[in-house]
């Protein structure tokens, strides 16, 4: 039997996109940074962090973006029981 869930968040699943020229303009950057995003993603990571066994309710789709959450849940957090 597993140890059930400390908590579980319920919200947007994102991927931000910070480029890489300091101050620049967005129609002027060349090349972005990609992080896990979405406040209650964020969330559930670092109460991972922490130690607590988080999870997150959210869909994300069979794209580009929805694989590369994907990919990066499973690296910060480790379950995708609910995602």
């Amino acid at each position: 039997m597993s140890k059930p869930l400390d908590v579980i968040c319920l919200g947007r699943a994102a991927v931000d996109l910070y480029g890489h020229q300091f101050g620049g303009r967005l129609e002027d950057m060349q090349s972005f940074a990609k992080y896990l995003g979405g406040s209650s993603g964020n969330l559930a990571a670092g109460l991972g962090r922490l130690g607590l066994r988080s999870s997150m309710l959210t869909r994300v789709g069979d794209e580009h973006m929805g694989r590369l959450f994907a990919k990066r849940w499973r690296q910060k957090v480790s379950t995708l029981a609910m995602l």
